[in-house]
C-alpha cells in the first residue's frame, strides 16, 4: 500500500479512535455519577457521622442483607446440585435426552429472568397448570401447591433458572479432562466414587466454584423475580432500595441500602475474579489430554439417575417455560370444562391474545423503543469493551487490568436507576441507553478479550514495524481479526438490553415502555395471556439474537483453534 494512501487514511483512524475513546469516557462518567449520587444522601451534611453509621448498620439494612445473601446462597446450592449431575451426563454419557438437556444451557443468558418468573406463576401459581392438574386428578378442593410466593418459591425459581450456567461451564471443562490421573488412581485400586472425589472433582472444582459464584451474583442482584413473587417474611436489598426510593421517598434509607449492597457486591466480585483467574490457569495447565469419550449409560443407577434428573428439570425448568407458550394461545374462555377426568386441564386454543396485543399501539411503541434502545446501548457497550480490550491488549491476567471491568458488575441497575433519579428526577431514553451501556460493556469485553489474546504475537510485531502509528495496527490488525467477536458482543449486549425491565421501571420515563417493561405491566395487571404473548415474542427475539452471536463466536473460536 502506498504511503500517500496510508497518510490519507490517518485522519479517519484518528477520528474513529477519538470517538471510541470519548465513548469509553462517557461510559465511565455515566457509571461514576449515578453511583456517587446514590450515596450522596448519606454525605449531604444533614446526617451526622453517628447517624450515617446507625443507618448503614440498622436492623432494616442488616435483615435485608442477610435475606439477600441467604436466598442467593440457597439458590446457588440448588443450581449446583442440579448442574453438576447434568454436566456429568451431557459430557460423559450418551443417551437420547442428552441433546435436549444440553440445548438448555444458553437459556439463562438469552431469556430475561422476567420470563422464568412468569412461567413459574403460570405453572406453580394457585391457578397454575400444576395445581389445576393435581386438583382434577386427585379431586381436591384446594390447590395443593402453595410454595410459590415464599422463600421456597424464590430459591427454586432462581436455582433452576441459573443451573444451566453451572452445567455448561462444568461440562465444557469435564469433556476436556485428561484421563491419566484417573487411570492411575484406578490402577492403584481406587473405586469410581473415590476417583471422582479425589481426582475428577478436584480438577473440576475451580470451574464449578467460578460458575457458582457467577450464579450467586445473579441471584444476589435479582430484582424482577423477587418483585413479582413478593415473598413474605423478607425482602432483598434490590427490592428494598426500589421501595425506599419510589414508594417511601426515603432517600437516606435507599442510600444506606445501596451502600451496603455495593460493599457486599464488591467482596463477592473480588472472589469471583480470583476464582475465574484460577479457572483460566487450571485450563492452561491441565487440559492437554485427549479428553473424555462419551459412553452409553451403564447400570440401573445411571439410568435411574438420568431419568430422575430429567424429570426434575422438566418440572422446574422446561414446564414453566412451556407454560408461557401454551398460555399465549389460550382462548378468553379459558379451559375446556367437560365431564371427563381432564376437565379444566385442556386449554381452548385461540389467537385472541395475539390479536389483542398486536392490535394495540402500545405494543408497537414498546417494540420500537426496545429496538432503538438495544441497538444504541449495544453499540456503545461494544465500543467501550473494544477500546479497553485493544488498550490493555494481552495484559488481561494483571490484577489492576481485571479489576476495572469488575466495577460495573458490582453495581446493580436498581442503584444506577436510583442515582439517576437523584440527579435528574425523571429519566429519558438517552439516560437509559447510556446507563445500560455503562453496565454492559464488561460483558462485551468478555466476548472480545479472548479474540484479542488469540492474535499471534508475530503478526502484531510485524504490523508495528510496518505501520506508521499504533492506530494503523489497531484498525488494520485488531479490528479485522476480532470482527466476529465484536459482532458477538453486540448481539449479547442487545439481548441483555431487550430483556432488561429493571432500569426502565426505575427510571420511570414518561410514555416510554420497552417490551420487557410492557410484559411486566401486563403481568402485574393479571393479563397473563397477553403477558405471555409479549413474553413469547420477546423471548424469541432475544434467543435469535443471542444464538446468532453465540454461533459467530463459536465459529470464530473453532477457526482459530484449527489455525493453531
Amino acid at each position: 500500500m502506498s504511503a500517500g494512501r496510508i497518510l490519507s487514511e490517518r485522519p479517519v483512524y484518528l477520528v474513529a479512535a477519538v470517538t471510541a475513546a470519548a465513548v469509553f469516557v462517557l461510559l465511565c462518567v455515566f457509571f461514576v455519577l449515578p453511583l456517587v449520587a446514590a450515596f450522596s444522601p448519606l454525605f449531604s451534611g444533614r446526617l451526622s457521622v453517628t447517624e450515617v453509621l446507625a443507618l448503614i448498620f440498622s436492623s432494616k439494612v442488616r435483615n435485608a442483607a442477610l435475606y439477600t445473601v441467604r436466598q442467593a446462597a440457597v439458590s446457588t446450592v440448588i443450581a449446583f446440585a442440579v448442574g453438576i449431575p447434568a454436566a456429568f451426563f451431557i459430557s460423559c454419557r450418551e443417551f437420547p435426552l442428552r441433546k435436549i438437556i444440553s440445548s438448555l444451557s444458553p437459556i439463562p443468558l438469552c431469556l430475561p429472568p422476567l420470563l422464568m418468573a412468569l412461567g413459574f406463576v403460570l405453572f406453580f401459581g394457585m391457578q397454575g397448570s400444576a395445581n389445576r392438574i393435581l386438583t382434577s386428578v386427585f379431586n381436591l378442593s384446594e390447590p395443593p401447591l402453595t410454595f410459590l410466593y415464599s422463600f421456597t418459591g424464590l430459591v427454586l425459581a432462581h436455582g433452576f433458572y441459573n443451573f444451566p450456567l453451572i452445567m455448561r461451564s462444568v461440562a465444557d471443562v469435564w469433556s476436556q479432562l485428561p484421563q491419566q490421573e484417573a487411570d492411575a488412581a484406578r490402577l492403584l485400586g481406587a473405586g469410581r466414587l473415590r476417583v471422582f472425589c479425589t481426582v475428577t472433582f478436584v480438577q473440576l472444582l475451580p470451574a464449578a466454584l467460578s460458575a457458582s459464584m457467577l450464579v450467586f451474583l445473579y441471584c444476589f442482584f435479582s430484582f424482577i423475580i423477587v418483585l413479582l413473587f413478593g415473598t413474605i417474611g423478607g425482602s432483598t436489598l434490590e427490592v428494598q432500595i426500589y421501595q425506599a426510593a419510589r414508594t417511601s421517598i426515603d432517600f437516606e434509607s435507599a442510600a444506606a441500602l445501596s451502600f451496603a449492597e455495593t460493599v457486599l457486591a464488591f467482596c463477592f466480585i473480588a472472589a469471583y475474579g480470583i476464582l475465574s483467574l484460577k479457572t483460566e490457569r487450571s485450563r492452561g495447565v491441565s487440559f492437554s489430554g485427549a479428553g473424555i469419550k462419551r459412553r452409553r449409560l451403564c447400570g440401573a443407577g445411571e439410568y435411574a439417575g438420568a431419568c430422575v434428573l430429567f424429570i426434575i428439570i422438566f418440572i422446574f425448568f422446561i414446564a414453566p417455560l412451556a407454560s408461557i407458550v401454551c398460555n399465549a394461545f389460550v382462548s378468553r374462555q379459558g379451559y375446556l370444562q367437560d365431564a371427563s377426568a381432564f376437565a379444566g386441564m385442556i386449554p381452548r386454543l385461540s389467537f385472541d391474545s395475539f390479536k389483542t396485543v398486536l392490535g394495540r399501539q402500545g405494543f408497537y411503541a414498546a417494540a420500537k423503543n426496545t429496538l432503538i434502545t438495544g441497538i444504541c446501548s449495544s453499540l456503545l457497550a461494544t465500543t467501550g469493551g473494544a477500546v479497553y480490550a485493544f488498550a490493555v491488549q494481552r495484559r488481561f491476567t494483571a490484577l489492576p487490568v481485571r479489576c476495572v471491568p469488575m466495577l460495573p458488575m458490582a453495581v446493580s441497575s436498581v442503584i444506577m436507576g436510583f442515582g439517576f433519579t437523584i440527579l435528574v428526577r425523571r429519566g429519558t431514553p438517552a439516560i437509559l441507553i447510556c446507563a445500560q451501556a455503562a453496565l454492559y460493556w464488561p460483558f462485551a469485553l468478555r466476548q472480545i478479550s479472548p479474540a484479542v489474546a488469540r492474535i499471534p504475537q508475530n503478526v502484531i510485531d510485524a504490523s508495528r514495524l510496518l505501520s506508521c502509528s499504533h492506530l494503523d495496527t489497531v484498525f488494520r490488525i485488531y479490528v479485522p481479526m476480532t470482527a466476529r467477536s465484536l459482532i458477538s458482543a453486540f448481539c449479547f449486549c442487545f439481548a441483555l438490553s431487550c430483556g432488561d425491565a429493571s432500569l426502565p421501571l426505575i427510571l420511570a420515563i414518561p410514555r416510554f415502555d420497552t417490551l420487557a417493561l410492557y410484559t411486566y405491566r401486563l403481568a402485574g395487571a393479571y393479563r397473563l395471556a397477553q403477558a405471555c404473548v409479549c413474553g413469547l415474542l420477546l423471548g424469541i427475539c432475544t434467543a435469535i439474537i443471542f444464538a446468532v452471536g453465540d454461533h459467530i463466536n463459536t465459529f470464530n473460536t473453532g477457526k482459530d483453534c484449527e489455525n493453531d
